[in-house]
């Protein structure tokens, strides 16, 4: 059923894939979580959803700024992305020194969900798309921008915050440093596909 000229099932199927499917924000939420539990990554998700919604927000009211200026930025973002992307992949299976860990070496400050939105090239290509196509109608209406931004937030929130539960999860419940290492293997083989996946893009 159409709402201020918007098709909300086209738009609800396609926010709930890109949202909750493996990226840097699902990835690193989960590894985050197995690493040092649901709790102490809430700072780095509070980060991811604050930039979401600047991305969100950004790309609604500057659609068509944004379209054309991310067709000459996108190499920067690619390859900065990417670069993230590997970081992340290291941080996730290199060996813990638990003598000096912390939350902020951890990577579980709150800058750090921030950050990574302005390099996420998922996020972006999702806010140019969804208010290119999408969410046309409502790019008019700044209270509308904001108010649609804020429903993807909230999705975004429940994603990562799915995916570090079940990062938790592996921690609470799975004591065999082997079990842990193979979920780490598999968070790993994602992050180098959603790498691969910028490249191509």
């Amino acid at each position: 059923m159409p709402v201020m000229g918007v098709e909300l099932l086209p738009v609800l199927s396609y926010a709930l894939v890109s949202i909750f499917t493996p990226g840097p924000n699902n990835i690193t939420s989960s590894s985050l979580g197995m690493r040092v539990g649901y709790p102490r990554t809430l700072r780095f998700i509070g980060g991811v959803v604050t930039g979401f919604f600047c991305i969100m927000v950004a790309t609604g009211l500057l659609t068509e700024l944004l379209v054309s200026a991310y067709n000459r930025i996108a190499i920067v973002l690619k390859i900065a992305g990417v670069a993230y992307l590997l970081w992340i992949a290291w941080t996730v299976v290199r060996p813990q020194d638990k003598r000096h860990a912390s939350p902020a070496a951890s990577g579980t400050r709150y800058r750090d969900g921030l950050l990574l939105q302005f390099v996420n090239a998922k996020v972006i290509l999702f806010g140019l798309t969804m208010y290119a196509t999408l969410l046309a109608p409502l790019a008019k209406s700044w209270l509308a921008v904001v108010i649609s931004a804020v429903l993807l937030t909230v999705l975004s929130f429940c994603s990562t915050s799915l995916w570090a539960l079940l990062g938790a999860g592996i921690q609470r419940f799975i004591a065999n440093p082997k079990v842990r290492f193979a979920y780490s293997l598999v968070l790993v083989g994602l992050l180098l596909y959603a790498a691969w996946s910028i490249v191509a893009s």
